[in-house]
């Protein structure tokens, strides 16, 4: 179902939804909108693991990176980090705080049970260790639904996946 047409219930969102959100992806964006403002009217609870911020914190780096010196991002962490990180840590850090701090946005972290259902996730799913532990995160939440662009997920049967560009498909099984 796209993301703009889940009306209700819980959700674990993932990285691209949340990028995609704060780099105003003008095609997008009107879909992700109608999702928050879902979100913050309680009709949806959203749930947003810590792995998912440490994941977007990185890519918004290297995206604001990339943007105003127009090179590849890692060679230039590279050369200087220090000071990439203290010039662009403040913005990035405010826009994932007012994401956060929306009404019925739940921070969920990750457990050392997890592991176990993580590894069970990366065989059973033919997942990446990072989707196989945010599958894992929804496991011990019970949740079923992901807001997610990746259509990996798509290979965990008991999921449904809630897109904004990407529909589900069925051959990805």
């Amino acid at each position: 179902m796209k993301l703009d047409k889940l009306d209700g219930g819980s959700v674990y969102v993932d990285t691209n939804v949340l990028y995609m959100y704060l780099r105003s992806d003008p095609n997008h964006i009107p879909v992700i909108k109608t999702f928050l403002r879902r979100v913050v009217r309680g009709e949806i609870n959203a749930h947003v693991g810590l792995l998912v911020l440490d994941e977007l914190f990185y890519r918004l780096l290297l995206a604001r990176v990339k943007d105003s010196t127009n090179r590849n991002p890692i060679d230039v962490l590279r050369e200087d980090l220090v000071r990439i990180i203290k010039e662009y840590s403040g913005p990035i850090e405010m826009a994932i705080r007012k994401l956060i701090f929306l009404p019925h946005m739940n921070i969920s972290g990750i457990e050392t049970t997890d592991l176990d259902r993580m590894m069970n996730n990366i065989k059973t799913f033919s997942l990446l260790p990072r989707d196989a532990l945010h599958v894992a995160t929804m496991q011990r939440l019970g949740l079923t639904d992901v807001a997610s662009d990746d259509m990996d997920f798509d290979r965990v049967e008991w999921l449904t996946r809630h897109w904004i560009i990407n529909p589900p498909d069925k051959r990805n099984h």
